[in-house]
């Protein structure tokens, strides 16, 4: 193998490219744009792997091996090299130059854009937690994520792992800066190792730091979380839901985080119809104990109810109390309170009457004789007829307090229709702008708007009741709630 040369402006590397212009140096690896002559002058990025030193066979066996496994990689938001090689004892990859930069002083985003970002990222991140094995993706941030000339964000694959880019610089003799403020929690614990869901707790924290523009917990990263630190919320005017996405994703547990598919299903929602979902992961209560249920069926269900109930009560009606008083004594068995007339034997009276059932007892029924009828015209009023068993509706009572206006909402045994009618009483006790913070098991749950959390607690099962921790009157509205804390007690 022949003398090592140094990369320089306008110098050909590899015999077929032309270095044009340096984009950062350093003794890991330099990137260069360049033109490649093989395809007629295409531009080109050219990324060189330590240029100015000699890897021995060990190393370049393992990143030619990490080179080929990528280059199996195919996804459309996936920006990945198109050729590697080994040139004089230097490891080199190339791929196309767009017109694209780097996420890395972007912030903050509009909404729209940070939901693309997560549909686009994410469908990026599902696809290599898929792989088999799963392939961890271990520098997720906003310098890994490309928006390309068309507005598509692409995910730079990472050039090197973890273990090759540690032997790099120990063979450097640089120091290896770690990307603390990505890092999860668990990647501090006694058997740290990268996931799928250390890779969420990276895109975490890249969408927090591209809506703020800053690194949560001052770049401490997953360290604050093992030190109790909390969880922080992202303000307007960015909708709660994103918060509560961004939050879910920076959970404490690997467990509980979301998957890639769940984020891109979330965000793919919001690009259709311009708004998270209400009733989604993010969108109310995430608690494990909270079931929500589908209930796009119930108002259906309910009006067929409602028409079976009309028409059963128009069919009793008429059969019951209009059908003639003799029907209605020889179908049921009845004794009327009608006066009893005694037999007469004027029967001209009697057959110009319409008939009169009499009570079957040996007074007024002889074998001698048929049963006459009387005139009802001629007597008496009879008395009054008993009250028809129609059925009796229920009566609920209205509460009289918010906290029993919170827990009736979650008692099913009080129709959806009436729980649904006690959103104007509830609204009557906050400011326009009042804010609920939920908790449960101790945990923040998240924070909602009013009607929000009273379409949380209309969707959620029975066996939980509301406690009321906290309340703050806004300063400007007298006796308006400004802002209440509750606690969700779930019973078991």
């Amino acid at each position: 193998m022949g003398s090592m040369s140094i990369p320089e402006t306008n110098g050909i590397f590899a015999a077929h490219y032309l270095l044009k212009e340096q984009l950062s140096s350093g003794r890991v690896e330099e990137v260069w744009k360049a033109e490649d002559w093989t395809a007629e002058g295409a531009p080109v990025t050219l990324r060189l792997y330590a240029p100015h030193i000699r890897l021995d066979h060990h190393s370049l066996e393992m990143l030619q091996k990490e080179q080929e496994q990528r280059a199996l990689l195919h996804h459309p938001h996936l920006l990945i090299p198109s050729n590697f090689g080994v040139h004089q004892g230097i490891p080199f990859e190339v791929a196309p130059l767009q017109s694209q930069h780097t996420l890395a002083q972007a912030a903050p985003l509009p909404e729209r854009e940070i939901a693309q970002l997560i549909s686009q990222v994410g469908s990026a991140l599902g696809y290599l937690h898929t792989q088999q094995p799963p392939l961890p993706h271990r520098q997720i941030n906003p310098d890994n994520i490309i928006l390309d000339a068309e507005g598509n964000y692409l995910l730079a694959v990472p050039a090197l792992s973890s273990q090759l880019r540690t032997l790099l610089h120990r063979a450097t003799g640089t120091p290896l800066a770690q990307g603390t403020a990505y890092a999860a929690p668990e990647l501090f614990g006694p058997h740290p190792a990268h996931s799928g869901a250390s890779d969420i707790f990276a895109l975490g924290v890249s969408l927090y730091e591209l809506c703020t523009g800053e690194t949560p917990w001052l770049g401490n990263g997953g360290l604050s979380l093992s030190q109790g630190a909390e969880i922080p919320i992202i303000s307007a005017p960015y909708s709660r839901i994103l918060s509560n996405l961004v939050r879910a994703c920076l959970h404490p547990d690997p467990e509980k985080r979301p998957t890639a598919q769940v984020l891109v299903e979330e965000a793919n929602y919001f690009l259709e119809y311009g708004k998270w979902k209400s009733y989604g992961s993010f969108g109310n209560v995430t608690a494990e104990s909270i079931v929500y249920k589908k209930r796009s069926w119930l108002w259906p269900v309910l009006l067929i109810l409602l028409l079976i109930s009309a028409l059963a009560a128009a069919g009793y009606y008429f059969y019951v109390w209009k059908a003639p008083d003799k029907e209605l004594a020889a179908d049921t068995g009845v004794i009327t309170n009608t006066p009893i007339i005694p037999d007469i034997a004027d029967t001209a009276v009697a057959d110009s009457t319409p008939a009169v059932a009499k009570p079957d007892t040996p007074t007024n029924r002889q074998p001698s004789q048929k049963p006459q009828a009387a005139t009802p015209q001629k007597q008496t009023p009879p008395a009054t007829k008993p009250a028809p068993s129609r059925p009796v509706q229920p009566a609920y009572p209205q509460p009289t307090s918010l906290e029993g206006y919170l827990n009736g909402l979650l008692n099913e045994e009080i129709p959806l229709q009436v729980r649904d009618r006690w959103r104007a009483p509830i609204g009557k006790y906050f400011s326009p702008d009042a804010i609920i913070y939920a908790r449960m098991h101790d945990a923040p749950l998240g924070s909602f708007g009013v009607s929000e959390f009273i379409d949380i607690l209309l969707s959620t099962e029975e066996g939980n009741s509301i406690i009321i921790d906290k309340i703050i009157y806004d300063s400007e509205e007298e006796g308006a709630i400004d802002e209440i804390n509750v606690s969700i007690i779930a019973v078991q």
